[in-house]
């Protein structure tokens, strides 16, 4: 009469020990997933300050500056 207690004792066991190996797995992804926001915000950041250096470097040309336009070919 005990192999059913034994069974069932087992089997929480090997539940207990998913359980728990499902938590580590959670919590890896967790925190792969933080890491990944970081880089991303940090990323976000490098691009914008790119692109306002660009403007400076090179602003957009104004509609009323015609002396670096191509003269029309006849």
């Amino acid at each position: 009469m005990e192999q059913p207690g034994i069974d069932k004792e087992t089997r929480i066991n090997e539940l207990e020990t998913r359980l728990a190996q499902q938590d580590h797995s959670i919590l890896e992804l967790s925190d792969e997933v933080y890491q990944q926001q970081q880089q991303i915000t940090r990323l976000e950041l490098k691009v914008r300050h790119l692109a306002e250096r660009l403007q400076q470097v090179a602003p957009p040309e104004s509609a009323g500056d015609s002396a670096d336009e191509i003269p029309p070919h006849y």
